[in-house]
């Protein structure tokens, strides 16, 4: 039997989409994918990504580390420091900013869009208390039509340099970007053809920059496998594809690739979505966050709790790779532990394996095999194909803020942007 801590320790390096981290995990995936003898198909998508790079923030004889955003090219600029405690400031204060670099406690993906109109000259993230910097990244239409330059500091860091506003600073970021291919692993478990609907158990396997994504999400990646040595020996009633997607940390740009170019299958099998992302903690909190039906949200509460456990359930979106399968209203049961230390961490370079144990791997792995199971196997589909009203505005305006595109629906628009 593969053993998940084991597994999740080979896997303990930072695996950003494109790069050669990336295709390390993606060997040592399909190397037990092959020792399980489940066939599976590598899909290529294009994408910009990024080798990690660093900055420094200079003023006078004093400098400061800093990680730059991903996406976020070499350059060096200058221009008087701003602290603004609450950053959608900017979006009151029209053009107050211009030419300016601010340093603020608070971001959201929207207000990129607000510092270019603004004339923001470079944007300074101060990370949470007690925690190393984080990694984020620019989207990438924000790479290809232009963006406001974006570092992380710690917050030890960022409180000092919080008290240097209205100073003169200089910063510099080394960051190689580049265009480049990402895969996603698709491995398919032929059912005994009790119907035509298909389920998919899913997640994403590569990392933010500098950290190793124990729970975030090397936990998922090892619970997929072991749900494919499961179903390797025991054949379910219906098809099942199992995938792990890359791209997920630069904007689900894997699972959008897969949703965009099996269009069909979206449309005439595709029935419901399992989807893993954070997971590990040795102790923690277990979630659902549904995404169809009140129905569906009462069907996995009910049936994990005849397995007896019990996890905190929600009718809401979760931010991962299920939200481009909405677009077709398929419905989605995201499973998430945290609230342990790893994932306190999480996007930091902590979050490591030494904080995840077997125990907190395995109370996801076998909520997701009770689910699956009772699924795949039903004789008839226990899940209706539906998303409730409740949610679409919800989806539509994640989906705007996460390609800064709009998205395309087969209902009829919530939200107007």
């Amino acid at each position: 039997m593969l053993n998940a801590l084991r597994i999740l320790k080979e896997l303990d390096f930072e695996r950003i989409a494109g790069t050669t981290g990336e295709e390390k995990a993606r060997k040592t995936i399909c190397g037990y994918l092959e020792s399980l003898d489940v066939p599976y198909e590598l899909e290529e998508f294009d994408l910009t990504s990024f080798e990690t790079g660093k900055a420094e923030i200079k003023t006078g004889n004093v400098a400061f580390n800093a990680h730059p955003f991903g996406l976020n090219e070499s350059c060096s600029l200058e221009g008087e420091l701003v602290f603004v405690e609450n950053a959608e400031t900017v979006r009151v204060k029209k053009n107050a900013f211009r030419g300016k670099i601010i340093i603020s406690n608070t971001y959201s993906r929207s207000l990129s869009e607000e510092f270019k109109k603004g004339g923001v000259k470079a944007f300074i993230l101060i990370g949470a208390c007690l925690r190393e910097a984080g990694s984020l990244s620019h989207r990438q239409k924000n790479y290809r039509e232009g963006y406001v330059p974006g570092l992380m500091v710690d917050f030890e860091t960022g409180t000092k340099l919080s008290k240097l506003s209205g100073e003169h600073v200089n910063i510099t970021i080394e960051q190689q970007v580049s265009a480049k291919k990402a895969k996603n692993i698709v491995a398919h478990i032929k059912g005994k053809g009790l119907d035509d609907n298909l389920t998919y158990a899913v997640g994403h396997y590569d990392t933010v920059s500098r950290s190793p994504g124990a729970t975030d999400n090397g936990g998922g990646t090892v619970t997929l496998l072991k749900i494919a040595e499961h179903f390797s020996k025991s054949q379910p009633g219906r098809d099942l594809k199992i995938i792990w997607f890359s791209g997920e940390e630069l904007g689900l740009l894997g699972s959008y690739s897969y949703v965009k170019s099996h269009e069909e299958e979206m449309k005439e099998k595709a029935a419901l979505v399992v989807n893993i992302d954070v997971t590990g903690d040795d102790i923690g909190d277990n979630y659902y966050f549904v995404i169809g039906t009140k129905e569906l949200l009462g069907y996995a509460d009910g049936v994990t709790r005849e397995a007896g456990l019990l996890f905190k359930c929600n009718l809401e979106i979760y931010s991962s790779d299920c939200m481009p399968f909405s677009i077709y209203e398929i419905p989605s049961v995201n499973l998430a532990r945290s609230g342990g230390i790893s994932s306190f961490h999480i996007h930091t370079p902590k979050d490591s394996v030494k904080h995840v144990s077997g125990r907190g791997l395995q109370v996801t792995l076998d909520a997701s095999l009770n689910l699956l199971e009772r699924t795949l196997n039903s004789p008839l589909y226990p899940v209706k194909k539906s998303i409730d009203k409740s949610l679409k505005e919800k989806i539509e305006k994640y989906l705007w803020q996460s390609t800064f595109e709009e998205p395309k629906l087969i209902w009829a628009p919530e939200y107007r942007k």
